[in-house]
């Protein structure tokens, strides 16, 4: 057969093996709309019956994408911006010019302006070490942002690599683009497989532009330290916000316990009280109890997302900062400190931050 390649997620066609990317049936004809196997039933059933692409795979490719580009749009998620901006990425991208792409602006409460989003992106890029990247606030939802950051782009080429971790939304960018006058417009035929779950994109897929410049997207870098990476395919589904946050306040004083079922809880060791704000993703929420019943909530929990090996971490967490679970959400302390012991999926990180919600000091 010829072997081409998926311009959904980049896999080498095949009719060998059903269980690999890019298999076809043994008759299909491969043209330039031709997608796999595995982007047609996510593109038209939302299933993906094969899973991410492993570690190893995936920075192969970005590697590969990285030789042939003259500049990087990394694609970061507002909403787990430093789970986003791991080390051993940025050092790839050292040697090119990057532009951030801070996509999901459109999950902030409505209350929070993200203007103020961005100068908090800002701050947190500073601490990082980076503080002359250039930031693009963006929505691939609602295409907040996107005029802006075509003019960035037309400056940016001729070669131009997406990259970024696996569900940064990263496709979906690259999708919004190839829809607009920079892209071709409804000249463009096919667009990338773009789905809730992570590790779509399995090589590096180009994409020629009527002005001369080239998109490529590439495979999602794999963290490996979020309860989202730790999960099935469709637990993760369902941690990944995808709707407006929204946040649950709860008083808090010795002996409580938040959570959320299976997967983390946050035990109060002070004695005065304070209130905490739980936010997290779109179809999991988090629910207050008793230590009391900690093994009930967590550790003998029987659910279809639920952790198999767990840590834990006292951590003094001020008014004013957020404690972040990796991959699945965050608590944010109001009114008064809280000395706190986090319960969490073994290999997870967890942090804390200033607030990305809420007044700033």
């Amino acid at each position: 057969m010829d072997r081409g390649y998926c311009q959904g997620c980049g896999a080498q066609f095949q009719h060998e093996d059903e269980r690999a990317y890019g298999y076809l049936p043994a008759g299909v004809e491969v043209k330039g709309t031709t997608l796999c196997q595995r982007c047609f039933r996510i593109k038209h059933y939302g299933r993906d019956e094969q899973g991410p692409v492993s570690r190893q795979e995936a920075l192969s490719a970005i590697r590969a994408g990285l030789a042939w580009c003259d500049s990087v749009v990394l694609v970061v998620d507002l909403i787990d911006f430093d789970a986003s901006l791991p080390e051993e990425l940025l050092g790839l991208l050292r040697q090119k010019p990057v532009l951030l792409a801070v996509n999901k602006v459109d999950l902030l409460p409505k209350q929070t302006p993200i203007e103020e989003a961005e100068v908090w992106v800002r701050r947190r890029l500073k601490a990082a070490g980076y503080p002359g990247l250039d930031v693009a606030m963006v929505s691939a939802v609602n295409g907040f942002g996107f005029a802006g950051l075509a003019e960035r782009l037309e400056e940016l080429g001729p070669k131009i690599l997406f990259a970024g971790v696996s569900n940064t939304g990263k496709s979906s960018v690259l999708e919004r683009l190839l829809q607009m006058r920079i892209g071709g417009g409804r000249q463009s035929k096919i667009k990338p497989t773009v789905s809730p779950y992570p590790g779509t994109t399995v090589n590096v897929t180009r994409w020629r532009c009527p002005n001369g410049l080239v998109f490529a997207d590439s495979p999602g870098y794999v963290v490996g330290s979020r309860v989202s990476d730790m999960v099935s395919s469709q637990c993760a589904r369902k941690i990944i916000p995808h709707k407006r946050l929204s946040s649950h306040l709860y008083p808090l004083t010795e002996g409580d316990l938040i959570y959320i079922p299976g997967l983390c809880g946050v035990e109060c060791l002070s004695r005065g009280e304070s209130v905490l704000l739980g936010y997290a993703g779109s179809e999991v929420k988090w629910s207050k109890s008793s230590v009391k019943h900690i093994e009930k909530w967590l550790f003998e929990f029987q659910g279809p997302c639920t952790a198999q090996a767990w840590e834990k971490r006292e951590i003094k967490v001020a008014p004013g900062q957020d404690l972040v679970i990796s991959g699945l959400g965050w608590v944010s302390i109001r009114k008064a400190p809280a000395v706190l012991r986090v319960h969490y999926p073994a290999g997870v990180k967890i942090s804390v931050r200033p607030n990305l919600i809420g007044s700033k000091k």
